[in-house]
């Protein structure tokens, strides 16, 4: 299911999430012990493995129901404008430097958790025409990286009310968090998929996530 260099991008953003969280705050209601006696003491990667993995698992099982390919990695910039020049001959992975220098810079209390992006590739031989109303798709079109996307933000709604049932508090506010921060319809992130896939869906969302999202970020400030 993931390739080599997914599974490395996938590492690193674990590992740069779990400091994120770890740096400023140090979160103290996840019970561990035995060989697990680091994540006691350090439960914030135990969280970063949790928001991090189970979306993306999501995601790729879904996407096989748009008969799509996806592959996540650190979000990267690299166009800047509309003309073919604006653009930078290397891509600048964007969801690495600036989060990371950000929680430095300002101890941690400003957490940036737009981390990373999918690309998908279109599987025309696992293809099956399926009609939607009138329309019969023939080929990958923006529905389907947005609804693939759109499995992602319910995953992670779907932990924050598992762990406040079972009383992990941070758990479900970092995941929240990190939900509405790649719900931005901005750059790569999967917001902007869904964004474009199905803007419905991206309202609902954004009426949940967004408020939550806005207060944590602020209190993170103050």
């Amino acid at each position: 299911m993931f390739t080599k260099k997914e599974v490395t991008w996938l590492i690193i953003a674990i590992i740069l999430l779990g400091f994120i969280i770890e740096f400023s705050d140090r979160p103290n209601n996840t019970k561990f012990s035995g060989p697990l006696s680091f994540f006691q003491q350090h439960p914030g990667f135990i969280y970063a493995i949790i928001i991090i993995i189970i979306p993306v698992t999501i995601k790729n099982l879904v996407a096989s129901r748009y008969s799509i390919k996806i592959e996540h990695k650190i979000l990267h910039f690299r166009r800047w404008g509309w003309y073919r020049r604006s653009q930078l001959k290397k891509p600048f992975p964007i969801g690495l430097i600036v989060p990371f220098f950000v929680a430095l810079i300002t101890l941690g209390y400003v957490k940036l958790l737009g981390l990373i992006q999918f690309d998908a590739q279109d599987l025309p031989k696992k293809r099956v025409l399926r009609k939607r109303g009138r329309v019969r798709k023939i080929e990958m079109n923006e529905s389907d990286t947005g609804y693939t996307a759109l499995w992602g933000f319910w995953s992670l709604i779907f932990i924050s009310i598992i762990s406040l049932i079972f009383k992990y508090p941070d758990l479900a506010k970092y995941s929240i968090y990190y939900a509405s921060w790649n719900l931005l319809p901005i750059g790569n992130l999967d917001g902007m998929k869904l964004f474009f896939g199905s803007v419905i869906n991206w309202i609902i969302l954004a009426i949940i996530c967004f408020p939550v999202g806005l207060t944590l970020f602020i209190a993170s400030i103050f």
